[in-house]
């Protein structure tokens, strides 16, 4: 139930109707950020807010999308509005999360988390405040399902410019996330029932968008080139999809070689197949040259390339994007998701100012400096405090670490017991489908500074020790 919109600051009737919407903003905000509203919490509907407030619904819309663009509310079809932000310190928060999902976005070493201490607020509420002086009405329509025109010219040439991928703005589609891109692409190229291939050891939120998508998964092996495209030929050459993870790989932090990409693209071209490359963080090499997208080879045709900003600015910003063959742009456009309410507009109107002013590359270039020390501080932790425990492949890629155990221990076990003692580690066997002897903990080192990284790489071997210790003793005994 939400909770009535009682106590908001009466607003005078002869202010401009921005400049109401910008108060009635700052008021709900504040009841966000003192947490009189809290995580999870639905808002009162806007005739409710605007009612209390003394003003138009149509300046409580706008002050709702100012708090969606903020990433404070997230709008949920048919449902409403739902406050997004969670605080900072919380051991638990009103939505019942555990301790674990409150403590993720502060501790080390939970993963994607980037680097939010170096985000340019200040420019972006720049941004942000200049725009909404000037906001066209068409932003706050529901249209534009496509994504906002500037937006899609400055990705293709972002794609075209700095990953190759030749491409023009009508091939681009604005989405939320890789779960409504996943959808989109099912939707567009597959039917339901189709089979997909899924890399197996992948994030379980690869089975979980194939799987919601109505197709499905079959597990295909990975070795040290990458996906296995002999094995997934073994279990089902006749695939309708490829979900793939070529510049980085998850959990395993290695590069798609070239010769398994060149073998991929001529799986898809003979069976009729389709790839969906899943891009994440190849804006980040670490000392070696960016791996070539697979959507900029020669015939990739067949290849549908996703990328987010969340991974590169912040989560809460929720725009991501598809880069579609040309051949399939009017197969696209004629698709409707009925299901998946499209990014923020404002927020796709400020992002494009951001790319377009030079703003984005300079974050990049930061980024880049800090992920280096970052990376460095973590790999030389472990290797001064843990390197008994724990082996860390240097030539990994990617914002985290896989730091693989002896084998026989129980990696799930023991995140738990990490998490007790305030350490955030996902356990690699968690990522595998099929049986597996690999045992390891995922570590991201991206949203932490270097001394507290340090910090943290103490407390890792301080309870690695204790709970082996633990577990040592129980099977001598």
């Amino acid at each position: 139930m939400a909770r009535a919109a009682l106590g908001i600051i009466s607003l005078a009737r002869n202010d401009a109707d921005l400049a109401l919407a910008e108060r009635l903003f700052d008021n709900l905000r504040n009841r966000i950020l003192e947490g009189l509203w809290r995580h999870g919490e639905k808002l009162p509907g806007t005739r409710v807010i605007a009612r209390d407030a003394g003003v138009s619904r149509w300046t409580a819309v706008v002050a709702i999308d100012m708090l969606i663009a903020e990433g404070l509310v997230e709008a949920r079809k048919r449902s409403g509005t739902y406050v997004a932000w969670r605080g900072a310190g919380r051991r638990e928060d009103a939505s019942g999360g555990t301790a674990a999902e409150a403590l993720k976005p502060n501790v080390p070493f939970a993963l994607s988390v980037p680097a939010l201490d170096l985000f340019p607020m200040h420019v972006w509420r720049r941004l942000q405040a200049r725009r909404w002086r000037q906001m066209p009405t068409a932003a706050l329509e529901d249209g534009h399902k496509e994504g906002w025109p500037a937006l899609r010219q400055a990705i293709a040439e972002y794609a075209t410019t700095v990953r190759n991928i030749q491409c023009t703005a009508d091939q681009v589609i604005v989405v939320p996330s890789v779960e409504a891109a996943g959808r989109l692409v099912a939707q567009v190229l597959c039917r339901p029932g189709n089979l997909a291939w899924i890399e197996d050891p992948s994030t379980p939120n690869t089975r979980a968008v194939v799987q919601s998508a109505q197709l499905v998964p079959i597990c295909v092996g990975v070795d040290g080139e990458g996906l296995d495209v002999e094995d997934g030929c073994r279990l089902a050459p006749l695939a309708s999809l490829a979900v793939v993870t070529p510049s980085v790989h998850f959990p395993l932090g290695l590069r798609m070689s070239d010769a398994r990409r060149r073998r991929l693209l001529e799986w898809a071209a003979s069976a009729g197949s389709w790839i969906f490359e899943i891009d994440h963080t190849c804006e980040f090499p670490f000392g070696s040259p960016s791996s070539r997208p697979l959507a900029s080879m020669p015939g990739a045709k067949r290849v549908v390339y996703f990328d987010t900003f969340g991974k590169m600015l912040f989560p809460s910003l929720r725009v991501a994007y598809l880069v579609v063959p040309r051949d399939t742009v009017p197969r696209f456009q004629d698709a409707v998701l009925s299901y998946d309410r499209p990014p923020s507009v404002p927020n796709q109107i400020i992002l494009a100012d951001f790319l377009m002013s030079g703003q984005f590359a300079k974050h990049l270039r930061r980024c880049r400096e800090a992920y280096t020390e970052r990376r460095e501080t973590l790999l030389r932790s472990l290797r001064a405090q843990c390197a008994d425990i724990l082996s860390v492949d240097a030539e990994q890629h990617g914002l985290f670490v896989c730091a693989h155990l002896p084998r026989g221990v129980d990696d799930v076990t023991l995140a738990r017991k990490l998490q007790e003692a305030g350490v955030v580690a996902e356990p690699l066997s968690a990522s595998y489908v099929r049986s597996t002897e690999d045992s390891g903990l995922l570590l991201g080192f991206a949203g932490y500074r270097p001394e507290l990284m340090r910090d943290s790489a103490t407390k890792l071997a301080e309870a690695l020790r204790s709970a082996l210790s633990v577990r040592n003793r129980a099977v001598a005994g």
